[in-house]
């Protein structure tokens, strides 16, 4: 729980940049990767620019999708915790994720140059089912190999 409790104040602290700041952060991290990658940093600059300008959204919706997936995580492991059916911790944690996500994208709302808040909400209880699904598969096979 305290994990989880720690990720959601690192997703807040994220949430609260505007999205010049935010991008700025996506921009140095892909700029960082560039220079540093053994088949990227003896490009012209002009060639690292643009791969840096096309690499900085992936690299920001790779940090959402990673900072979820740690979220979707830290519930199940934290329901795990309790002797519920499989299924009742799956439906709890699709639920916790997605009031999550509609508690971050309403703190969202109020931070300038950001989209519009029923499209962020989608994008982001999308990538809670995804991260919960793939969770879920995983504990299904750690528990069929255990079952043998």
């Amino acid at each position: 729980m305290l994990m989880l409790l720690v990720t959601f104040y690192i997703i807040f602290s994220f949430s609260a940049q505007d999205g010049i700041e935010s991008g700025s952060l996506s921009n140095k991290v892909t700029t960082v990767f560039v220079n540093h990658f053994p088949y990227t940093k003896n490009l012209s600059m002009e060639t690292q620019g643009k791969l840096i300008e096309h690499g900085e959204p992936i690299v920001r919706k790779l940090a959402h999708f990673t900072i979820y997936t740690v979220v979707g995580m830290c519930i199940m492991a934290f329901l795990c915790t309790f002797p519920f059916k499989l299924r009742t911790r799956l439906g709890a944690s699709l639920i916790v994720g997605l009031l999550y996500a509609i508690s971050d994208e309403f703190h969202q709302s109020f931070v300038p140059r950001k989209r519009a808040f029923l499209e962020r909400c989608g994008n982001r209880y999308c990538r809670s089912v995804f991260r919960n699904t793939y969770y879920l598969s995983n504990c299904f096979n750690l528990y069929s190999i255990k079952k043998r």
